[in-house]
């Protein structure tokens, strides 16, 4: 077997080793998915697997990585990253349902009703990144600014699959500012 502690080695194949059960189970949910075909798999130890897909319907894409260590789907695209992408009253879902929704999100994701927004501060540094939907994009970049506000951000990488499409927006100095809360006494 290849030594799959440095680089993973493809899957499947005659050198890359067992994996564990988890991973046998997402495997069997997203290998046959159209979007996971052009896909590349790989072992990694002590057992799981990474899905890199680089390319659908024949466009080269941003990366999107899935992969299933420690018993848990992670999803990553758009320099944004969430682990078992099920809601959160499914937080101890199979793996398979835990598949199904990790196709939902990397389909929107690949389809535009969702994008990514990467914030960073005066020297680049990275603040955070969220999802964003599709509709007014104003109110979404100050959200995401905000949420992040005491890292002081300075702007706003809308983010896409295809990489020509990226934007930056500058963080507007007030979107930063904790609303004015009213002086007004609460109702007794």
């Amino acid at each position: 077997m290849a030594d799959a502690v440095e680089s993973g080695v493809p899957f499947p194949s005659d050198v890359a080793g067992p994996i564990d059960e988890w991973s046998e189970a997402v495997y069997a949910a997203l290998h046959t998915w159209d979007i996971a075909r052009d896909g590349e798999w790989t072992r990694w130890e002590p057992g799981y697997l990474l899905l890199t897909i680089k390319r659908v319907d024949g466009r080269e894409i941003e990366p999107v990585v899935l992969y299933t260590a420690d018993e848990e789907l992670t999803v990553s695209f758009g320099y944004w990253v969430t682990h078992d992408p099920a809601p959160y009253e499914l937080w101890d879902a199979e793996a398979d349902v835990i598949a199904e929704y990790a196709k939902l999100l990397v389909t929107q994701w690949l389809n535009g009703e969702i994008r990514t927004a990467v914030v960073t501060d005066a020297n680049g540094k990275w603040c955070g990144t969220t999802t964003i939907e599709q509709g007014e994009l104003g109110p979404q970049l100050e959200a995401a600014a905000r949420w992040v506000r005491g890292s002081r951000p300075e702007q706003v990488e809308v983010r896409t699959p295809a990489k020509s499409d990226w934007k930056i927006y500058p963080v507007d100095p007030n979107w930063l500012k904790l609303p004015v809360l009213s002086p007004d006494p609460l109702p007794g």
